[in-house]
Parts: C-alpha cells; structure tokens; sequence
C-alpha cells in the first residue's frame, strides 16, 4: 500500500489547539479501548451525509492511542517502522544503548544474531526479549533494594 502525499517525514511540534484537541480524543479513546483486545470499529464522518466505517487492530488502536497522550503533552511524533531483521544502529536505538555496547552484547552471545554481507543482523523478536529480560532483572533489583531499606528502616 502506498502512504499518502501528507505523509510525515519529521515530527512536527504540535500547536495550542492539537494539544487540546489530543487530550480529550485521547481520553476519550483510552475509556473506549479499556478492556478491548480485539480490532475496533471507528466511524470516520466528514458531514452529516458522508461518511464510513473503519474496521482498525488493537495494535494500531494502542499506537493511535500513545500518539494522542504524547501529543496531548505537547510532544512531537514520529512513528518509525522496523523490519523483522534489525541493523545495529536500529537494534540500539530499540534498547537505548550505544552501538559498542550492542557489538558487546552480540559477541558475548547475549542476542543472537547472523551476517549478511558483511554486516550483523537480530531479529526484532530477539531484542524486544532481551529488552524485555533486562527490564525484568532491573525490577527485580530494585524490589531487592527496596525490600533492603525496608530491613533496615531507611524506607517506610
């Protein structure tokens, strides 16, 4: 499918009125979505005799929805489609690390990964796990850390 000419190429800084805007439709769309697993129906109206009926993922739904609350906050958006085989910078970018420490992390066997032509490709799925490990190895420290202060009254 191709994008349409409006396409965004760089965040654009939204104004008074998008954020105002942004706040109410993404309250609005985040009580409509609560509970919703599954694809939504949207009606997109242009005026009162024209108009369809929009079938939407959940996936997109929750994307459309942090696009709103960013917005809302004044922040600018950008949404940057991956491929399922990640570069290095791509695959740092994912996990906020440097691209040294990613060299690191694939030579120690931390992320797996194979060589085309000469360059070092992860798969998406293999990152976003190893993120999602790191994140779990973190809390779990700092559940430690708390549960020590608390041990030793620094903590209430």
């Amino acid at each position: 499918m191709k994008l349409p000419k409006y396409r965004i190429d760089d965040p654009i800084l939204p104004s008074e009125s998008d954020i105002d805007l942004a706040q109410v439709s993404s309250e609005i769309l985040a009580e409509y979505l609560q509970g919703k697993e599954k694809e939504s129906a949207i009606a997109l109206i242009e005026d009162e005799n024209n108009g369809k009926v929009v079938e939407i993922p959940a996936l997109a739904m929750q994307l459309l929805l942090e696009i709103l609350v960013h917005t809302a906050k004044g922040k600018p958006v950008k949404i940057t489609p991956y491929t399922r085989e990640l570069e290095i910078y791509q695959a740092a970018e994912i996990l906020g690390v440097s691209d040294r420490y990613l060299w690191n992390l694939l030579d120690s066997g931390e992320i797996p990964y194979k060589i085309v032509r000469n360059t070092r490709r992860m798969l998406y799925e293999d990152v976003i796990n190893y993120k999602k490990q790191m994140r779990a190895e973190q809390m779990k420290g700092m559940d430690e850390l708390v549960a020590e202060s608390e041990a030793i009254g620094l903590y209430d």
